[in-house]
């Protein structure tokens, strides 16, 4: 094996969802699909996304809480206050390899992901402790997400 074959090795390794690193904040890009709660337009079925898992039921073998990471809002779209209120800036410098850009995690809508789709996909460490406790402030006062979601994936008052 030469040194670029144990180079794309160990990154394959490094990158690697294990069911060990399926855990609250971690960071994955995966393909999803219009099962997972995806709305398309031109055909298109399925798409990468980063998300941040903020809940796992690995009994029933489902992520039950996942906010997506897109890098910018439609400026097309009309916004609820509310909605804009629940977007949360990860900056591109802190998670360089997940990111390409500073980009917005979705507070305001939650996806639940199948484990294996998880699995299939791309690790690229956790939040940061910081990041992720401002990411549960506006998951746990959003207006966007009900109280029944709220309690259905965990997200309550500290």
């Amino acid at each position: 094996m030469d040194l670029r074959e144990l180079q794309s090795a160990y990154l394959a390794d490094q990158h690697k969802v294990t069911e060990e690193r399926l855990e609250i904040g971690a960071l994955i890009r995966t393909v999803l699909s219009e099962e997972d709660g995806l709305v398309f337009k031109n055909g298109r079925t399925e798409k990468p996304k980063r998300l941040v898992i903020i809940g796992i039921d690995k009994e029933n073998g489902v992520c039950y809480g996942s906010v997506l990471v897109n890098t910018n809002l439609n400026p097309r779209a009309n916004y609820s206050e509310e909605y804009l209120a629940a977007q949360y800036m990860l900056s591109q410098e802190n998670y360089p390899e997940f990111l390409d850009y500073d980009s917005f995690a979705d507070c305001g809508m939650l996806f639940s992901i199948p484990i294996s789709k998880l699995l299939a996909g791309e690790y690229f460490g956790k939040l940061s402790e910081d990041d992720l406790k401002d990411l549960f402030d506006i998951l746990e006062t959003t207006e966007t997400l009900s109280t029944k979601q709220k309690k259905r994936y965990g997200i309550k008052r500290r």
